[in-house]
């Protein structure tokens, strides 16, 4: 049965609702998320901000990652790679936002895999897949899209500077 301040506010915006229910005490506690994350949502990556108030583990998946040629990787369960990655603990808004960035469900679709924390322990986490890879994606032998794109930042520095002679 509503109080007589939830029947108050029930007419209120969700929004607007959802924030006076949070200043009265009375919200419903939100859902949680774990998320598992490979590319650009990874700490000091450029989405990494997308994910609202996140919780971090650092962790590692089985799979194989791709170079898309996009600028942003994809993640397969297919392979014996170990992925390294990261575990974000997300509400429900990172969660949508997330779902916004990787183009749920038209780019990306989401599956729950077991995931391993650095420091021991496993979770099952949800985890974006590409539907379908580009022709042109190349595997991430290391399995780690930062020090993937750390070295080829290395290589396309030192033949800069060789065509440069």
């Amino acid at each position: 049965m509503k109080t007589p301040i939830e029947l108050q506010i029930r007419h209120l915006p969700p929004s607007v609702r959802r924030r006076c229910e949070k200043a009265l005490g009375i919200a419903k506690p939100e859902s949680e998320h774990k998320v598992f994350v490979y590319g650009t949502l990874l700490t000091g990556e450029c989405n990494a901000h997308r994910a609202g108030c996140a919780r971090r583990q650092k962790a590692w998946a089985l799979g194989t990652i791709y170079d898309t040629g996009w600028r942003f990787p994809a993640f397969t369960k297919n392979g014996r790679t170990r992925v390294a990655g990261e575990v974000l603990t997300v509400d429900d808004n990172g969660f949508r936002s997330m779902d916004a960035i990787e183009g749920y469900p038209r780019l990306y679709r989401r599956e729950q895999i077991r995931v391993h924390l650095v420091g021991g322990g496993q979770v099952l986490a949800w985890v974006y897949i590409m539907n379908r890879l580009p022709d042109k994606a190349t595997v991430i032998e290391c399995g780690d899209w930062k020090r993937y794109r750390s070295e080829r930042a290395k290589r396309e520095t030192a033949g800069e500077k060789d065509a440069k002679k």
